[in-house]
């Protein structure tokens, strides 16, 4: 398996998003996103690494880094927020987005006990 494909599987898997999903958000087939993910493919257009990145919600860059593991991992909750957020519009996703950075920023007292 390649790095590519390891850190496509490992974003997808982390936004718990399925092959068929980021097919259909990529605008490719679920075959693709497979073979890619074992490491089968050995070249990519640059066009599709870039649907496949916006499908995930990162950027090229961070598909291609050799660095993933040392990247954060997000918690059950967060994953669930970052997936919840990719599946709205992205405008909605946006303005939520921003509603939620100005309640942390508020200085409104975060909850430990709900985990």
């Amino acid at each position: 398996m390649n790095k590519l494909g390891v850190n496509i599987s490992q974003r997808r898997k982390k936004l718990n998003m399925t092959q068929e999903e980021l097919s259909n958000r990529a605008d490719i087939s679920t075959n693709y996103v497979s073979r890619l993910e074992r490491g089968e493919i050995d070249h990519i257009r640059a066009e599709t690494l870039f649907n496949i990145a916006k499908g995930l919600n990162s950027t090229m860059e961070e598909l291609m880094d050799d660095s993933t593991n040392k990247k954060h991992v997000f918690g059950y909750y967060q994953t669930k927020l970052i997936n919840t957020l990719s599946k709205i519009d992205n405008d909605k996703a946006e303005k939520l987005s921003k509603s939620i950075l100005n309640l942390l920023s508020s200085g409104v007292s975060i909850d430990d006990n709900n985990k």
